[in-house]
């Protein structure tokens, strides 16, 4: 199958910044500053806003105000993955004529 985060209909980014919202847990190597680290059930996080969103987010751009310091689980989040097309209400699985 081919890879969906190729898929054509996918924009770059819908600058939504739902992706923000999910839990991230830290690993090894993270470099992220302290002040944006709470600890979740024993394991280290990003820290959460009342909103849910992460208190790296910016509110109003949208935008990552740590990204060079960003956790590798955001750094490997793609486009188009799962959790991404339920966001943005696009179907879960690629077009027939995209299948090997």
């Amino acid at each position: 199958m081919a890879a969906i985060t190729s898929h054509p209909d996918l924009p770059l980014c819908a600058g939504c910044g739902r992706c923000c919202h999910l839990v991230v847990e830290l690993r090894p190597g993270d470099m992220v500053p302290e002040e944006f680290v709470v600890e979740r059930e024993g394991a280290r996080c990003m820290d959460q806003r009342g909103d849910g969103a992460c208190v790296a987010l910016d509110p109003v751009t949208k935008l990552c105000t740590i990204y060079a310091d960003r956790p590798q689980t955001c750094r490997d989040f793609t486009r188009g993955e799962t959790i991404c097309r339920r966001i943005l209400g696009r179907p879960l699985t690629v077009p027939a004529s995209d299948k090997l």
